[in-house]
């Protein structure tokens, strides 16, 4: 059996200022170890996070993204981690160029506003049940919401769709956390 180990940073983008909560996102920073958009899929769906980048070209900023579903043209969040991460200035997902600032403690990317989609938002009664959530079929953005009132914060997770929209959008995040694994697969 042939064994491919895989070092993905993991990152938690808008996170508190000491570094607690946020999004987290894998980022493979050699993303030769899964050429194809089928490795690619699977390594994403393994991990399990809302995204997980595949950097083809660090230099300039090529990256593919994907959910446990699919692969997306555009996701703010992963973009900001990987500027982050790479220090870029420009990354280039599927959709196009996106420009990138920072100041040390933000992170900003700027991206036209028709690559995001509308999204649904469902509250629900306890964070368990937003935990609990699989995937859904391609259809609707839903955004899955619920307030943890002892712990004063709120846990959400995000399920991709179809897009429309027409302005600009700009997305400020704070220094992402960080962290690196090693992933062995067949």
């Amino acid at each position: 059996m042939n064994t491919t180990v895989t070092d993905i940073d993991v990152l938690r983008v808008f996170c508190a200022g000491d570094g607690r909560y946020g999004n987290r996102l894998g980022v493979v920073r050699d993303a030769r170890t899964h050429p194809d958009e089928s490795s690619r899929q699977a390594l994403a769906k393994e991990l399990g996070f809302s995204e997980t980048v595949f950097v083809d070209d660090p230099e300039r900023g090529i990256v593919d993204i994907y959910t446990p579903g699919l692969r997306l043209p555009f996701a703010g969040h992963p973009l900001v981690g990987t500027a982050w991460l790479l220090d870029l200035e420009v990354v280039h997902p599927p959709a196009g160029e996106v420009w990138v600032r920072g100041d040390g403690e933000f992170t900003w990317i700027e991206a036209r506003a028709e690559w995001v989609p509308p999204r649904t938002l469902r509250r629900y009664a306890s964070v368990a049940e937003v935990e609990a959530l699989d995937v859904p079929e391609p259809g609707e953005w839903i955004y899955a919401w619920a307030w943890e009132e002892a712990a004063g914060r709120v846990r959400a997770r995000g399920f991709r769709g179809a897009a429309t929209a027409s302005t600009r959008t700009r997305r400020p995040a704070r220094r992402p956390c960080s962290s690196r694994r090693s992933w062995g697969g067949p």
